[in-house]
């Protein structure tokens, strides 16, 4: 028999195995579980090297798996660039930036990310803000700085002449360049692959690993020990990067790799460049599993792709739908291409339309391999607006839909002036969460960091369950007591209980990224990554749940975080 390295007793250890299974005590024989069970049954493992903790009835559950985030999230800005996060004005934004340069006088060029077009009004709530704001900071200094979510670029008069960007410029299929149609000159947001004309700044590999550690930091506090990261060939985090944070032991998180198909490049030659960083960097911890693709845009870009048009605030025109990024053979054959090699696929889809064409192509890729058996974790993201037709399709096709929660709420400074403007009466229902279980569908949870900027799994599991507003200090808002306070709850039939949403973010987060049989649940033979929190989650009123710190996080039976 296996004596114990860890043993944990005293403890509300919920299992998040298929019973839901609640006990007191656990043993961990150096990085794997050999025994879950009763204070008394665990006595039998323990001998004189054993290390024995105390939980003090605190609860015990899974590592928390974020199933779409971006390595290493916002620990560059915090090192190297200006970050706007967090802030309401355009003011703020243009304070910010000038003192950044102050503090920088050897810089070249300002990067930063952040801002938010809930800042913005009037014509600037549709194409972005205006390159006037950023020339009044300077006409000397590059100013490039990335959407809060990623998908526009707002940059200056200098930005522009230094990638000669002018209103001649041919726009990336699946782009925007946004004019000004009084003066025909550039307006200053570029958006989608238009974002590909701007060189954003390069970092080392050193520069990228000292981001990484801070970045990990950040998530065995939040309690995470597993994610799927979102990459490019060509930008974000390499595997050589991973690699050797590995060899150096300083690789404390399950990498789950996704790498995107994105530009001008044929879909198969950037798929088998795919394959060949699984061939050479996969290892314990790193492994590249899946190929994402983008169906779509963005809502607040008008650049999601409906199945209704747009409303006249979005300021397209009539019948204007937005874009599917891809012709319909491509995508049939991109996804048959990536499930035959083993890969699932992550598509970014936004929009009703583009979600219904996704499905589609799905379903035609099963036909013609006769496969609709075989599993292939294939998933969808974000799924703001979803026809109800459309949802009981994700069960027949066995695709998982991965949510933000994040986001499920009437957003403080956001939701009346962007969404509301941009669908009308669809944004009642956006987001589902509810109808997705109904329907036995394979939810998971992540936060799309740095889009969400503080990606706290609490916050999230709050607003799932609650569909309300969490952590008002950073929208500025006043704070609820009542989750069913009407300012910023958004449809309340879609809620779920707090179990839906933890195993949403441990063991189906698992199975997205093909380690159920790894992590996900405590049970015996499988690594002990795990984490003791301050309250009962279960229990508390749930507009309480955000308030909850994680005491100690384990990864692989070590202790990697304290409070």
């Amino acid at each position: 028999m296996k004596y114990a390295t860890t043993v944990i007793k005293n403890a509300k250890i919920h299992t998040i195995d298929n019973q839901n299974s609640i006990k007191e005590a656990m043993a961990i024989n150096d990085d794997k579980i050999i025994y879950v069970g009763s204070n008394e049954g665990v006595e039998k493992y323990i001998n004189k090297e054993s290390k024995i903790i105390d939980a003090n009835n605190n609860m015990i559950l899974p590592g928390f798996i974020d199933s779409h985030i971006h390595p290493p999230g916002t620990a560059l800005v915090e090192l190297y660039e200006v970050s706007l996060y967090g802030l309401h004005s355009v003011e703020e934004y243009k304070k910010t930036i000038r003192e950044f340069i102050k503090n920088n006088p050897h810089a070249k060029a300002v990067h930063g990310r952040g801002w938010s077009l809930g800042a913005f009004e009037g014509e600037e709530l549709a194409k972005g803000p205006k390159k006037e704001h950023l020339d009044e900071v300077s006409k000397e200094l590059p100013i490039i700085l990335r959407a809060y979510d990623g998908h526009t670029l707002w940059i200056n008069s200098k930005a522009m002449e230094v990638f000669n960007i002018n209103e001649n410029t041919p726009c990336p299929e699946g782009g925007k360049i946004e004019i000004n149609n009084e003066t025909n000159e550039l307006w200053g947001t570029l958006k989608e692959t238009a974002t590909q004309l701007v060189r954003e700044d390069d970092y080392t590999d050193e520069e990228y690993a000292n981001a990484f550690e801070l970045f990990q930091e950040k998530m065995h506090e939040y309690g995470i020990t597993s994610i799927l990261a979102m990459s490019g060939l060509n930008w974000g985090i390499m595997p050589e990067v991973y690699k050797e944070l590995y060899n150096k032991n300083k690789l404390n998180m399950r990498i789950s790799n996704s790498v995107i198909i994105y530009g001008e490049e044929h879909w198969k030659a950037q798929g088998d460049k795919i394959k060949k960083i699984k061939e050479d960097y996969d290892c314990d911890y790193f492994k590249t599993t899946t190929i994402k693709l983008l169906g779509d845009g963005v809502v607040e870009g008008s650049t999601a792709y409906l199945l209704e048009p747009y409303e006249v605030g979005a300021k397209r025109g009539d019948n204007y739908y937005g874009e599917f990024l891809w012709n319909d053979e491509d995508l049939i054959n991109c996804i048959k291409y990536a499930n035959d090699n083993n890969f699932s696929i992550h598509v970014h889809s936004v929009g009703d339309g583009s979600t219904r064409k996704v499905l589609d192509a799905i379903e035609k890729t099963y036909e013609l391999s006769g496969k609709f058996d075989v599993n292939f974790r294939n998933t969808i993201t974000h799924l703001q607006l979803v026809d109800k037709n459309d949802i009981k399709r994700f069960k027949d096709l066995n695709v998982i839909a991965a949510l933000q929660p994040y986001w499920h709420l009437k957003g403080p400074k956001w939701w009346e002036e962007v969404d509301y403007k941009l669908v009308g009466d669809r944004a009642e229902e956006e987001y589902p969460l509810k109808s997705f279980l109904n329907e036995g569908v394979i939810i998971t949870s992540s936060s799309d960091h740095s889009v969400t900027p503080v990606p706290n799994p609490f916050y999230a599991i709050e607003a799932g369950v609650t569909r309300n507003l969490y952590n008002h200090k950073y929208f500025g808002v006043d704070d609820i007591t009542d989750m069913d306070d009407e300012r910023y709850l958004l449809n309340k039939n879609e809620r779920g209980t707090v179990e839906d949403l933890v195993r949403s973010f441990t063991i189906n987060g698992a199975y997205q990224i093909f380690r159920e049989n790894e992590v996900g649940s405590l049970e015996v033979g499988k690594y002990a990554d795990f984490i003791i929190i301050d309250r009962d989650i279960f229990s508390v009123n749930p507009v309480d749940i955000e308030n909850t710190k994680v005491l100690k996080t384990f990864f692989n039976g070590k202790l990697v975080y304290e409070r």
